[in-house]
């Protein structure tokens, strides 16, 4: 009878690896006076001893990783935290590529006429890769340079190009998965995976619509939802019949991708500017696009090579920038609301979800108001703090209501957004969305929304922040007071570092937490938590903050001034922990001139006299 006595303890297991259990048993068998072989390496006992011990210590791993993971709000490993959300039917946000605006022209060789630029088609310099993912018409009226900024002006480039994946023959069955795994080194865009299906029935190439979810689809629904599973591997889902069409035997289902090059994308204002446009070719390309012209009457006369090559395109703003895919808290924040939801936009938690997951390439931070709270916040804000005697006149104000909606203002959803783009060329994070990516917003939101309101984009308050204080000691200060003063660190008379090191340490603290992706709209200005961090840094004593025309006024610890840098009012002085309201939105001034007005002094070291 074998010997079941272990004597392992309860969590012995834990402690258990390929080599430590290939030995327990070469042990055991050693004990029983049986077999000899596992004692001899590259024996039939050893092998097989290996084989058992090794695949213990990839279940054991995998026990490890998983079994305190079981619940949503403990997971932490993103494997874990993809599996739970897809019972809630969420789809986490994988990479987002750089967009940005473009102006187009041709030059006198095109003649006048109506041209229609394919898809996929990508505008390059050779190094950088930009790309439009629909079709642009544009009408030329006469012989001469034209250009076409208003045809395109709310159309958006894609930094990356498009890719044709293998094509993929269906097997027909019901909620039929077709997996996008172009490799490891490979980035693709999130919201740039399209799906054309050549129907068997009718051998016709149709375009199929990717859609948030299958659940509120029809059986008739030509759509396709999309989900970058626990593995960062995307997976293309077809409808059953009841909730989207399903695919039959023998359909072919092609898919094209937008592959992204990452940050290397990133341009500002003009620096993509190119003449000649590179189409996209392929023979089943080309097929697609025969078929779906015939299907919407034949409206299109798309372009060939010789008018491609004569056609100019500029980028008009900074780009977005690209942003890697949904980490777990995030995934943590969007699940629950997206689920409540059920991708309805109802309550003013359900806009934001919705924005955030929809339109996670374009939007940085958003914020939503019925009538009464924008009436009664950002209005008065305007009226009270800037001193406007018409908010409703301001160029950013006026522009929006007319552009994007309509007369009506007593059942308005205003939604404050910041963009994803870059900051300009002087370091000014001021930025708002562009009208395409308004546009682009708001035809997605109307599908959603209440039948009954009104959806207006506005842009947020920019709200400017710098070292400051007043040379009266009192709580009224002006912008001049900002040029008059210093930060002052206190070193330790121990340290050995350099001044200069000193110096870049605190400027490294205020740019990290005024960094764009740190910051969101009605963030609270944390003094304490700033001055924490920079005391925190290995050689300081103390930091405060003095005037330069009076050195003897001096404040402990950090002194702020903050104003809204449009109207040059709202100035207030900051000497505590300080909110802002939902719809503005605070960035460091001068941060390139910062280094210059941060001083260092040597605390005195004090010497006793000791008695022996």
């Amino acid at each position: 009878m074998a010997n079941t006595d272990f004597n392992i303890p309860k969590d012995g297991y834990l402690s258990f690896d390929a080599l430590t259990l290939k030995t327990f048993i070469k042990d055991r068998l050693n004990d029983n006076n049986v077999f000899t072989d596992q004692n001899y390496e590259g024996s039939y006992i050893s092998t097989l001893n290996e084989i058992i011990g090794y695949t213990f210590h990839t279940l054991l791993y995998y026990l490890n990783r998983t079994s305190t993971e079981s619940m949503f709000s403990e997971s932490e490993i993103y494997e874990n935290m993809n599996r739970i959300v897809k019972g809630l039917d969420y789809n986490p946000i994988g990479k987002q590529s750089a967009t940005t605006t473009f102006g187009m022209s041709a030059s006198n060789v095109v003649s006048s006429g109506l041209y229609t630029i394919p898809r996929y088609t990508t505008v390059t310099d050779g190094s950088i890769f930009y790309s439009v993912n629909e079709d642009i018409v544009v009408s030329k009226t006469t012989d001469n340079l034209e250009s076409f900024d208003s045809s395109v002006s709310q159309k958006l480039l894609y930094e990356g190009s498009f890719v044709e994946y293998p094509a993929y023959r269906a097997s027909g069955n019901p909620a039929e998965v077709v997996f996008l795994a172009p490799g490891d080194n490979v980035s693709v865009d999130h919201f740039n995976i399209h799906a054309y299906v050549h129907e068997a029935d009718t051998n016709t190439w149709y375009e199929w619509t990717q859609v948030p979810t299958l659940y509120l689809e029809n059986g008739f629904s030509r759509s396709y939802e999309v989900r970058i599973n626990e593995n960062k591997r995307y997976e293309l889902k077809f409808g059953n019949d009841i909730n989207g069409k399903q695919l039959q035997a023998n359909d072919l289902v092609q898919i094209y991708y937008l592959e992204t090059n990452g940050t290397e994308g990133e341009i500002t204002k003009g620096s993509l500017s190119v003449n000649g446009i590179s189409l996209f070719a392929s023979n089943t390309f080309g097929d697609i696009l025969v078929d779906l012209n015939s299907q919407s009457g034949e409206r299109y006369t798309y372009t060939d090579t010789s008018v491609a090559n004569n056609i100019s395109v500029t980028n008009t703003n900074n780009s977005t920038y690209y942003s890697e895919e949904e980490s777990v808290e995030s995934i943590k924040t969007n699940a629950p609301g997206t689920f409540r939801s059920q991708y309805r936009a109802v309550t003013q938690t359900d806009y934001e979800n919705y924005i955030l997951t929809n339109f996670a390439n374009l939007v940085h931070d958003v914020k939503v108001n019925n009538n009464w709270g924008y009436l009664s916040d950002q209005m008065k804000y305007y009226y009270e703090s800037v001193g406007l005697s018409d908010p409703n006149n301001i160029s950013n104000v006026l522009y929006n209501q007319v552009n994007f909606a309509d007369a009506c203002n007593f059942n308005n959803i205003y939604i404050t957004v910041v963009p994803k783009t870059l900051e300009n060329s002087t370091g000014s994070p001021i930025t708002i969305m562009n009208p395409a990516q308004k546009e682009l917003m708001l035809s997605s939101l109307r599908a959603v929304k209440t039948l009954t309101s009104e959806v207006v984009i506005t842009d947020p308050v920019y709200i400017a922040t710098d070292m400051g204080m007043s040379s009266t000691g009192s709580t009224s200060v002006t912008l001049d007071d900002v040029a008059k003063t210093e930060l002052v660190i206190v070193k330790d008379p121990d340290s050995r570092r350099d001044n200069s090191s000193l110096i870049l340490g605190v400027v490294g603290v205020f740019e990290d937490y005024f960094n764009r992706e740190n910051v969101t709209l009605g963030k609270t200005l944390d003094l304490n938590g700033l001055t924490s961090d920079m005391l925190a840094i290995p050689g300081i004593k103390n930091i405060y903050t003095r005037r330069t025309d009076n050195t003897s006024i001096q404040v402990e610890g950090l002194s702020m001034i903050s104003w809204n840098p449009i109207y040059l009012r709202d100035i207030l002085l900051i000497t505590k922990n300080t909110a802002y309201a939902d719809f503005q939105f605070i960035y460091l001034n001068n941060k390139s001139t910062l280094q210059d007005r941060i001083k260092v002094e040597s605390a005195t070291k004090i010497f006793e006299n000791i008695e022996y």
